[in-house]
């Protein structure tokens, strides 16, 4: 187990960091809205805009990882992911919102095909179950 923990820490860092700023985004967001006056129908919008982009990452994260590796598509979409969560507070208007939670949605996707790829590459069949559980725990923690 140690193993597996020592070759992929900086995966599983990134990911437990990212798993909690998509945490605290939905609520975020949504008190923000509220606070900004946005609709029910302009929130459930924003809200459910997340999942839009999701069906898109999971599709194109496969030719991503092909073309370029890894290490390259986690940290291209961890760093657009941190990017449009800082223009929330910057660009207040719902529509803008819907379109970076769909980007966020899609960079998601895409990050936990990555993880999941990348792991199951550098595990070999004797430790694949440990490294996912692993990386199970700091995703659900």
């Amino acid at each position: 187990m140690l193993q597996v923990i020592s070759s992929a820490w900086a995966l599983l860092l990134g990911m437990g960091l990212l798993m909690v700023g998509n945490g605290m985004q939905s609520t975020l967001l949504g008190v923000r809205g509220q606070i900004e006056n946005f609709g029910t129908f302009e929130m459930s919008v924003v809200i459910s805009a997340y999942f839009i982009g999701f069906l898109g990452g999971s599709r194109m994260a496969p030719n991503l990882i092909r073309r370029v590796g890894h290490v390259r598509v986690f940290a291209a979409l961890a760093s657009l992911i941190s990017a449009v969560m800082i223009l929330y507070p910057t660009l207040v208007n719902p529509w803008v919102w819907v379109f970076g939670r769909i980007l966020i949605g899609f960079c998601f996707s895409a990050v936990f095909v990555t993880a999941e790829s990348w792991l199951n590459d550098a595990a070999s069949n004797e430790n694949r179950g440990q490294a996912l559980s692993i990386y199970m725990i700091v995703q659900t923690a």
